[in-house]
């Protein structure tokens, strides 16, 4: 462990609250660099942010999902490894410069770093988050969702605040093979509501390999209550 890491540590230690703070920046992205993201963001290297976490650092830094994050304080990032080292290390309530690329153009914003155990708390209901930054949960229908706040709700134009909304999908798990997309709405499952992350990890750990899944759904953009059908038999 490098000297001056250890002396962070000990300093944060021995102050008032006897924890250390790591810093964050609300950002999810892909814990694998995906080539295809790549190319279609038209970037060789970086980090390009799957997710952002609603009021945290980012969104007030005027950071969007699709962003690439290339450098903090001039110091270049390669890929999420690198990201999550180099904001860990920063104080909360410091600020950071941050180098991104939007649509093909450099930009730069201010963002002030929280409390990495605070804004995730916040993110997933007051629970810790555990491992790197923004690495989603393990799921047998290989998707990531988040439960849907009214404050959400009103954000991405949705009739109600029912159901979860799909954050990530992994590629070829069964969620993509079923017809699942980022910012789709799951209300049900097999017949049974499904109005938080915690409906979804119960009813996902009764299924068994084998089992037909079938996912009530509003498809992403939809403004009524439309709703389709997707699923299958998992594998």
């Amino acid at each position: 462990m490098p000297s001056n890491t250890v002396v962070s540590v000990y300093n944060q230690l021995i102050g008032p609250e006897h924890r250390v703070s790591r810093g964050s920046i609300g950002v999810s992205f892909n814990a694998q660099p995906n080539p295809a993201v790549a190319r279609v963001y038209g970037v060789e290297s970086g980090v390009t942010v799957a997710s952002i976490t609603p009021n945290g650092p980012a969104e007030k830094a005027g950071l969007k999902t699709g962003d690439t994050i290339i450098s903090v304080n001039g110091k270049q990032v390669k890929n999420g490894d690198e990201l999550v080292a180099t904001i860990s290390s920063l104080k909360p309530g410091s600020t950071a410069k941050l180098g991104y690329i939007r649509n093909g153009k450099q930009e730069t914003a201010e963002v002030t770093i929280a409390d990495r155990a605070k804004i995730f708390a916040n993110r997933l209901g007051g629970q810790q988050e555990e491992g790197g930054q923004g690495q989603p949960q393990e799921s047998k229908f290989g998707v990531t969702v988040r439960g849907i706040t009214p404050d959400m709700a009103n954000r991405y134009q949705l009739p109600n605040a029912k159901g979860v909304i799909v954050q990530e999908v992994k590629p070829d798990g069964f969620g993509d093979t079923s017809g699942l997309s980022r910012g789709d709405v799951i209300l049900e499952i097999n017949k049974q509501p499904v109005n938080s992350e915690e409906d979804f990890r119960r009813i996902e750990s009764q299924v068994k390999s084998g089992q037909d899944v079938v996912f009530l759904v509003r498809p992403r953009g939809t403004r009524d209550n439309s709703t389709v059908f997707m699923g299958g038999s998992l594998p």
